[in-house]
């Protein structure tokens, strides 16, 4: 009993010297953690803004049902104003980018038929993503993503009535390609706009024979970005 007492108090003393010792203890690490950088890595993608307006020719027409004797009409007066943000993905793949905007314009149809045909003024809110490559001075485009439209006005006599319908909403997809010179950029895209919502409601003309008529745009247009 007396040999454990006096092991205990030896290791006590030895314990109480080594507090009082103001030495720091050095220890030997591999080799693996004393290379550690503790400074954070520079990210090698920089996300990127723009600004810009466009503006696009468009060709519009409807899918309708029964046939109505459409057919296109073209659109002169298509003006549009977005903002555009270009993120990498895990600092590893630098392709994506988001886009939103407004855009007044006009759309309608034409019709071989007296009764039928239309053209509307509209403000559309696109939100579309936009994937690119970026190749030197050149960036390739591709577009995908719904939209929301509301019309302002017709060029129909009478204007809407109870059986118009001024809300549209669907989904607009395309590409094209930019030529950059910093800080802007020219791009050229052609898109095209499918609808999800018909022009009219169904009753519109007879509660027997439901018409449907859903527009369909094909849009050229050229813009100008500024990059913030």
């Amino acid at each position: 009993m007396k040999r454990y007492l006096a092991a205990a108090f030896l290791i006590l003393a030895a314990l109480t010297t080594r507090a009082q010792d103001n030495t720091p203890i050095v220890f030997d690490l591999p080799d693996a953690f004393v290379d550690i950088d503790t400074l954070p890595q520079q990210k090698k993608f920089k996300p990127m803004h723009m600004i810009g307006v466009k503006y696009s020719y468009d060709l519009c027409t409807v899918q309708a049902t029964p046939d109505i004797g459409q057919g296109y009409i073209g659109s002169a007066k298509n003006f549009y104003v977005a903002y555009t943000y270009y993120h990498d993905l895990w600092d590893y793949l630098n392709i994506f980018g988001l886009q939103i905007g407004a855009k007044f314009g006009e759309q309608g149809y034409s019709s071989e038929y007296n009764d039928w045909g239309e053209r509307t003024k509209y403000i559309e809110i696109p939100f579309l993503t936009q994937l690119h490559l970026d190749a030197g001075k050149m960036r390739f485009l591709i577009d995908l993503g719904p939209y929301y439209c509301y019309k302002l006005g017709t060029d129909k006599p009478d204007g809407f009535d109870k059986f118009d319908i001024r809300h549209d909403y669907g989904i607009i997809g395309g590409g094209g390609l930019a030529l950059v010179f910093k800080p802007f950029e020219i791009q050229v895209e052609g898109q095209y706009k499918y609808s999800l919502c018909s022009m009219y409601h169904t009753n519109k003309y007879s509660d027997l024979y439901w018409v449907l008529a859903y527009p369909r745009n094909i849009m050229i247009s050229a813009g100008i970005f500024f990059h913030l």
